[in-house]
């Protein structure tokens, strides 16, 4: 439901004291009757909801019948929120509903959610229903009691799990970057989640003391790393402010005793308990750790996990080679930085910390079997922890395959034909080896001898004259100036070729 035209339509037909037709009201909200006909279907339903109902009589228009006292009720309602109100996408309204679940300080009521999206409460109920299964994946439940509205029942780092996800999918989420991105961002004291009653105010504070503070760990995170840290350090301060701690076990307490990060962490919190006056539990700043510690690709891991980690990445390698046939376990560099980028994997889903990956549209579109070629050959690391990484972290790995596939993409073995004299040939040969790196010359040829010419080796034939050979080698004519533009549309078609050599194939027998 478009909310701000339903709420329109609603404040027209209260502010009537008569009859008022379909055509007089689509004019005013410039949409076609067929858009108010359906509509009224909607108002009809939220108006009994509040004690009025909608009356029509054929031929004379409609109007709103009840009593006149919650007629003027609604009204300022409506007029409060009608500048504030956003149109809600299905999947908006239920990660809205999902984050006032969470937030919410006691059960929350169906009427009040209802009142708040300005939609029914058979949609409120529908919406509920639908995270029901979304949330149990976190290990949530949603309570329903008659009377007693409804509650989330789940451990509390489950729940700020789901309200981290939640807010990232959040229309909010953009807003929050920006602070993030803008020094000098204008605040207006909007809330840029609007299921959270904190303004942009309250985020920049936050925002801008944690970037400002001068702390070594947060001076050393890329943006995607840096943007989830200030996330889950929001969302502690918002759960803790709101009386629900973090509980850490004395075991996993103890353990992460003996990890890094924690005078970071402490010389961070404390600057924030200072300015926002309020107090971390040590359990606060473990949970913190943790989080920290998933993020971290430069602090030293344990020589356990050292051990672990290289022996994972040498089967990763050793998979590759075999299924695309290149010297995988012989690249270096690919190897340091795997094993570099999987010890904070490690962390994430041994305490199913989740991560969002914000080039995963793009990997899945230009390097989709590269993806495919991963996500099968990580068989090796789920067989041993009994999980699966999800795609956002197979993406993030696929990129360092893909950083490799570059180094290693080899040429088209191409025969150049020149009719034109030496001259010209020398000519070619200068502008074309410099400019198309993805071709490698390997014969040169005239219109006579490329009929006796072994072609076995050959990928690709480029010819300054039109030619015609019984061979399935593409053959591509060439002005023998080769003007800049020449050089450009050439290119273009050479690198489609190109492309498809060096396309990594998948093997679904390895």
């Amino acid at each position: 439901m478009e909310n701000k035209r339903i709420l329109e339509l609603i404040r027209i037909l209260l502010q009537q004291s008569d009859y008022i037709t379909i055509q007089n009201i689509s004019t005013l909200l410039q949409v076609s009757n067929k858009t108010i006909r359906n509509d009224l279907n909607v108002v009809s339903e939220f108006l009994n909801e509040h004690a009025l109902s909608l009356c029509r009589k054929t031929g004379v228009g409609i109007c709103i019948n009840g009593d006149e006292e919650a007629k003027l009720t609604l009204l300022n309602s409506i007029s409060t929120r009608a500048n504030q109100v956003i149109s809600y996408s299905p999947k908006a309204r239920k990660n809205y509903i999902g984050l006032r679940l969470i937030t919410c300080a006691e059960n929350c009521r169906i009427y009040e959610l209802s009142s708040e999206l300005f939609v029914s409460r058979a949609t409120i109920h529908k919406d509920i229903s639908a995270l029901s299964s979304q949330f149990a994946a976190y290990n949530i439940d949603i309570i329903r009691k008659n009377n007693h509205g409804i509650s989330l029942i789940g451990k509390e780092r489950h729940l700020r799990d789901l309200m981290f996800d939640l807010l990232q999918e959040d229309a909010g989420y953009s807003e929050f970057i920006k602070i993030i991105q803008n020094p000098d961002y204008e605040c207006t004291q909007n809330f840029i989640f609007k299921a959270l009653d904190y303004t942009d105010r309250n985020i920049h504070q936050i925002v801008h003391l944690i970037i400002h503070s001068g702390n070594p760990y947060i001076n050393s995170l890329p943006f995607n790393s840096l943007s989830a840290v200030l996330l889950r350090i929001f969302i502690s301060i918002i759960r803790m402010t709101e009386g629900h701690p973090i509980t850490l076990s004395q075991e996993f307490m103890e353990e992460l005793r003996y990890k890094a990060l924690f005078p970071e962490i402490s010389q961070l919190t404390t600057m924030l308990e200072k300015e926002l006056h309020l107090t971390l539990s040590e359990e606060e700043l473990r949970y913190l750790q943790i989080h920290f510690l998933s993020l971290d690709n430069k602090t030293g891991i344990t020589e356990n996990d050292q051990y672990e980690l290289t022996r994972l990445v040498d089967k990763l390698l050793m998979n590759w080679e075999v299924t695309l046939q290149l010297p995988f376990t012989q690249d270096i560099d690919l190897r340091e930085s795997l094993i570099t980028h999987l010890g904070p994997t490690l962390t994430r889903f041994r305490h199913g910390i989740s991560i969002k990956n914000p080039m995963l549209e793009e990997i899945y579109t230009y390097y989709h079997n590269t993806f495919l070629i991963v996500k099968n050959s990580l068989e090796v690391l789920t067989k041993g922890y009994s999980c699966n990484l999800s795609d956002d972290e197979i993406g993030y790995i696929t990129i360092y395959l893909a950083a490799s596939l570059e180094l290693k993409k080899r040429p088209l073995k191409t025969i150049l034909i020149c009719h034109g004299g030496t001259g010209v040939m020398k000519l070619l040969m200068r502008k074309l080896i410099p400019q198309i790196p993805e071709i490698e010359i390997i014969a040169h040829e005239s219109f006579l001898t490329i009929q006796n010419t072994d072609l076995s080796q050959a990928e690709l034939i480029l010819s300054t004259l039109n030619i015609n050979l019984n061979i399935d080698i593409p053959i591509l004519t060439i002005n023998p100036i080769m003007y800049d533009h020449d050089i450009s549309r050439l290119k273009n078609i050479i690198k489609k070729y190109y492309n498809e050599k060096n396309r990594p194939v998948i093997n679904i027998n390895v």
